[in-house]
C-alpha cells in the first residue's frame, strides 16, 4: 500500500462542499483524506470512518495521561478504605515534629 504521507493533499474550497459532496467521499474513499479550505486556508479534513476510527483508537492507545490516572487512582485508592476520614483528621492534627517523625520513619523504611 502506497503511503499516504508523500501525497499532496486533496483541497476543495468550502463552498464546493455541499454542492460536489457525494464527489468529495469518492476521493476520500480514494484517497484517505480531503482538506477542506475557506478562504484558502485549511479549515477541516474530511476522512472515511474506518479512519477516523483508527486515529481515536491509536489516540487512546497512545494516551501520554494513562500511566498518570492510573498512579493517581492507585494513590487515591487510600481514601476509599475503612476509618480514611479518622487517619486524615490525624495527619492534619499532627504537629511538625510528628510529621517529621513519621516522615524520617518512612524513609528509613524504604532503604
Amino acid at each position: 500500500m502506497p503511503s499516504r504521507a508523500k501525497q499532496p493533499a486533496i483541497t476543495h474550497p468550502a463552498s464546493d462542499v455541499k454542492g460536489h459532496w457525494r464527489d468529495i467521499v469518492e476521493e476520500v474513499n480514494a484517497n484517505g483524506e480531503v482538506v477542506v479550505t475557506n478562504y484558502n486556508r485549511p479549515a477541516v479534513v474530511v476522512v472515511s470512518m474506518e479512519r477516523y476510527a483508527k486515529l481515536k483508537k491509536d489516540a487512546a492507545s497512545n494516551d501520554p495521561l494513562a500511566w498518570l490516572r492510573a498512579e493517581f487512582d492507585k494513590e487515591m485508592a487510600v481514601l476509599r478504605q475503612p476509618n480514611a476520614g479518622q487517619k486524615l483528621r490525624k495527619i492534619f492534627a499532627a504537629s511538625p515534629a510528628e510529621i517529621a517523625k513519621a516522615a524520617n520513619a518512612t524513609a528509613i523504611r524504604k532503604r
